[in-house]
Formats: structure tokens, sequence, C-alpha cells
């Protein structure tokens, strides 16, 4: 063959195999971009219409938001739930829980809207109706749970919020341990959570927080208002079978606590919370701090007479 010729072939063959590159490579970048396992964040933004930014933003947020709603997107829930896949649901009828748990989520970057309707308890100081299960980024809006045993749990939760629900106890005995509690909001291990606007009436125990492992939470114009059983509006403990330690640098204002026997208990080993504008209506004492680093500032009080 001519030299020359076999110079020119090879040149126009490597130009050839130079362009099919070009145009190979950003092909197998998309593919790499569908195949790549998804993050919890881009979840919630492909299967619910509702950006993670919103999502997070709404958590934080300090406003009024009660009328506020997921996207149109949202999964529909009906009855006893658990979400198990980050996204946007919404209870869109009332249910009863004969027994149980009625909603447990437990996975990170959920919305769920309880859009209004009510969630039914078994009575009894039985079962729960919200669960947030060890999970982040979850919020909880806008419904009314009624005669559970705990009307929302947070445990092991953070970065989460509760935001106005309302929880109906039954009003029923209660004398902690041997005849347990029906508690409105109960906090367990869980940090940097937003507890606000939510009322919590009829139970025996407003807002619970327990263990070392809660800190930094915003607990905020919250209402408990107790029956004829009100125990405690707000207890600060540490968790069961956990040591002394309890929870620690919480802010907690401008809540209302009504009728209940002690307005604020902070165990001796719960430290550093902010206690501050916050309005208690007591029938033995307004608060009690058994650690004293606990801070109480410009909290207004008035006794009750039984």
């Amino acid at each position: 063959m001519n030299p020359r010729l076999a110079s020119r072939m090879w040149l126009t063959g490597a130009v050839l195999l130079t362009l099919l590159a070009m145009m190979v490579l950003p092909s197998c970048k998309r593919m790499l971009d569908i195949t790549e396992p998804l993050s919890s964040r881009s979840v919630v933004e492909r299967n619910s219409g509702q950006s993670s930014t919103a999502l997070e933003a709404q958590i934080e947020s300090d406003r009024d938001d009660e009328g506020l709603e997921p996207s149109d997107a949202a999964a529909k829930i009906t009855g006893p739930t658990v979400i198990a896949q980050s996204g946007a649901y919404r209870v869109t009828r009332d249910f009863s829980v004969k027994s149980g748990d009625g909603i447990v989520i437990r996975a990170s970057h959920v919305w769920l809207s309880l859009g209004g309707h009510t969630l039914m308890g078994p009575g009894n100081k039985s079962g729960r109706a919200i669960v947030i299960d060890h999970t982040d980024h979850v919020l909880v809006s806008r419904g009314t749970v009624q005669t559970f045993g705990v009307g929302v749990a947070l445990l092991g939760a953070s970065r989460s919020a509760v935001k106005s629900v309302k929880v109906v106890g039954g009003d029923e005995f209660a004398d902690p341990p041997s005849v347990p509690p029906q508690i409105g909001v109960l906090i367990v291990d869980s940090h940097d959570n937003r507890i606000s606007r939510n009322r919590l009436k009829d139970v025996n125990l407003g807002i619970f927080v327990r263990g070392g492992g809660s800190y930094e939470n915003k607990i905020r114009r919250n209402s408990v208002s107790a029956g004829q059983h009100g125990l405690l509006g707000i207890c600060y403990n540490p968790a069961m079978d956990e040591g002394p330690a309890g929870p620690s640098k919480d802010e907690v204002s401008e809540n209302v606590l009504d009728r209940v026997g002690k307005g604020i208990q902070a165990s001796t080993g719960s430290h550093d919370n902010e206690f501050e504008s916050n309005t208690i209506k007591y029938f033995v004492v307004a608060w009690e701090d058994r650690n004293g680093t606990n801070q109480f500032r410009r909290n207004r009080t008035a006794q009750l007479t039984p």
C-alpha cells in the first residue's frame, strides 16, 4: 500500500474515533446520573413535587402557617399507616385506630399533613397517634388526634417539627407510675426540633421531654388546658433505663399552661434549659427546678383554687 495513503487512512480513523468518543461520553455521564442512588432529599422532590428546601423552610419557620398544605401530589392516607419512604402525605378522611399506633414515620424528609381531619384512638390511655421514629426533617401539621395514650411522640428524632396539631385526651385519672398518664407530646432523646402552636386539652401531662439525648429543642406558643386530672404542664425528666441525665439547652417560651397541678418541673439531671414568658395557671406550684441551672424568666403565674 502506498505509505502516503496509509497515513491518510490512519489519520481519518483517529479523527472518527475521537468524534465517536465525544458523542458517547455525555451519554455515559447521563447514565451515571440516572443510575446513581438518589438521596432522600431527591426522593422528596421526585415523589411529592414538594422540594426539600420548601420542607426545611416550613420546619424552621416560626410563622403561623396553619393553612399551609403540601403539594397536590401528596400521597393519601385513609387509615393506620407506616410511612417508610420520603415524600409528602395527607390524611384525607377521619379514621379510628382500634389498637396500637395511628401513623408511624420511619423515613426522613417527610411532610405529613393531617388535612384538618381527626384520628380517633382506642381510649383507656392506650396507643400513640403519631410517632416520628428515629428520623430527621419531618413536619407534622394541621389536624386533631383524640383519646390516645400519647398524642405525638418524637423518639430519637431531629430537625423536625410538630405544628398546629390538636391533641384531645379523655381527662382520665392518672397516678404515675402505677397508673400512667395520658401525654400530649412526648419527646425522647431528640434534638433540634420545633414544637409550636399545638393545642393540648384534657391530658394528664402536656409536654414530656426525656433523656440526655434531648437538647436544643424549641417549644413555643403551645397551649395545655387540663381538665379535672391535669398533673403537669411541661415536664423534663431522664429517659427510662438511661440513668439520671435529662434534657438540656431547650428554649421553652410563650406557652400557656392552664389548670395544671404543677406548671413546669425539671429533674436533677435536666440542665441549662430556658423557660421564658410562659403563662402558668396552677394549683400546687408554678415551677420546680431540681437542678438549679435552668433559667426561669418573665413567666406570668396565677394560683388557682380547686
